[in-house]
């Protein structure tokens, strides 16, 4: 009798733990051939939005650590591209031709799912009195967040409404 309450227990507990076992959704997130920002999407958005107001300029080398490596070669290809001069001389990765004065980027802890490979977070934008949101598409990349893209929402200087689509050969 009592080895036959273990034998049935035994089962019982395997099948158990198999319930509570936790798998995440992506087990490969792929990986980062560029330099690393630390933190969260939210985080890493922000700092990209701050790098952005304080020097003001298209220098994509400098903005390299926050940008998604398949975004910094679309942007450096672009830059060789003579087609695309008008487009980055203004400010890319805002709706408006000239940079926002300030940029708060909304909170990511909201989002429930950890395992996420693409969080989309809104971005409100001041320059002087003039309001604005726009959306920034962070990815996760190796261990890393980055930007990947930036979905124009205000009145848009841009050919079209995500950063990507107006760098694309048309």
């Amino acid at each position: 009798m009592r080895y036959s309450a273990l034998a049935l227990f035994i089962p019982c507990a395997l099948l158990l733990s198999a319930c509570t076992t936790v798998t995440p959704a992506f087990n490969d997130i792929g990986t980062r051939s560029g330099p690393c920002v630390e933190g969260g999407p939210d985080t890493v958005a922000q700092k990209f939005y701050d790098a952005r107001i304080q020097n003001r300029n298209n220098d994509i080398t400098a903005l390299r650590p926050y940008l998604s490596d398949d975004l910094a070669k679309m942007l450096s290809d672009a830059s060789r591209d003579s087609s695309h001069n008008a487009l980055l001389k203004s400010d890319l990765f805002s709706s408006r031709n000239t940079p926002p004065e300030s940029a708060r980027v909304a909170s990511a802890s909201t989002i429930p799912n950890t395992d996420a490979r693409n969080i989309p977070l809104r971005v409100d934008l001041k320059q002087g009195s003039d309001a604005w949101q726009d959306e920034v598409l962070m990815i996760r990349e190796g261990q890393c967040w980055a930007v990947d893209d930036v979905r124009y929402l205000g009145a848009s200087h841009a050919p079209a409404g995500t950063l990507r689509q107006s760098l694309e050969k048309r």
